[in-house]
């Protein structure tokens, strides 16, 4: 049996009866906020509460949830430079990826473990996951501060925590999470080598005080 095709009328016949299709009102459509950010489109920021910040000035802060790890942050003060803006007069979405990474390395390197050595023992410390959240923008010549911290560990898995403020005033720009997992010289998940966990738990100890 043939069906009959829909009409312009949008009514679909059928031997019994007859079902109107109605389209919804575009007045009943919430609008999508809009994100500054090189045109994407993203959901309003939650409300920030100050929290304790290790050896850092007082100022407003993200969420932060307790867990396992640093107690504090390192703090890596940084400059916008104007080949890092996109159309839009801002700081490129993808260019706060490369802020996180360079406080990474830093913490790292104070921590005791040398990227560079790791990679020439055929090892490697590969990022696996990284989830950023955009608050406010950042434009040409702003100095900014990246925090980070080693929050969490498992047996081959690091997670940090990266918060980027604004200076002068601390004003909240990104949140940002990693993980990185370590992989031996055929890229599968392997330990993290005691003696890199010994620098951990050593500066963890002592190391953050100073």
């Amino acid at each position: 049996m043939l069906k009959t095709p829909l009409r312009p009328s949008h009514v679909i016949h059928s031997p019994s009866r007859a079902i109107r299709l109605r389209r919804p009102s575009i007045s009943s459509l919430s609008p999508l906020p809009h994100n500054p950010f090189s045109g994407y489109v993203i959901r309003s920021p939650p409300c920030l509460r100050r929290v304790h910040l290790f050896r850092c000035r007082n100022g407003p802060a993200f969420d932060l949830p307790g867990g396992k790890g640093m107690s504090g942050f390192m703090e890596v003060e940084l400059k916008v430079r104007d080949y890092e803006l996109d159309q839009y007069g801002v700081v490129n979405n993808a260019v706060y990826a490369s802020y996180c990474q360079h406080a990474r390395h830093e913490l790292l390197e104070r921590i005791g473990v040398s990227a560079d050595a790791v990679a020439r023992t055929g090892d490697a410390l590969a990022l696996s996951e990284l989830s950023l959240k955009f608050v406010a923008p950042l434009r040409s010549g702003d100095k900014f501060v990246v925090r980070v911290r080693v929050s969490d560990s498992s047996a081959v898995r690091m997670y940090f925590e990266h918060y980027i403020y604004k200076l002068p005033n601390l004003e909240p720009v990104v949140e940002a999470k990693a993980t990185a997992v370590w992989l031996d010289k055929n890229y599968r998940p392997v330990r993290i080598p005691p003696e890199v966990r010994s620098k951990l738990v050593l500066f963890m100890r002592h190391g953050e005080s100073d």
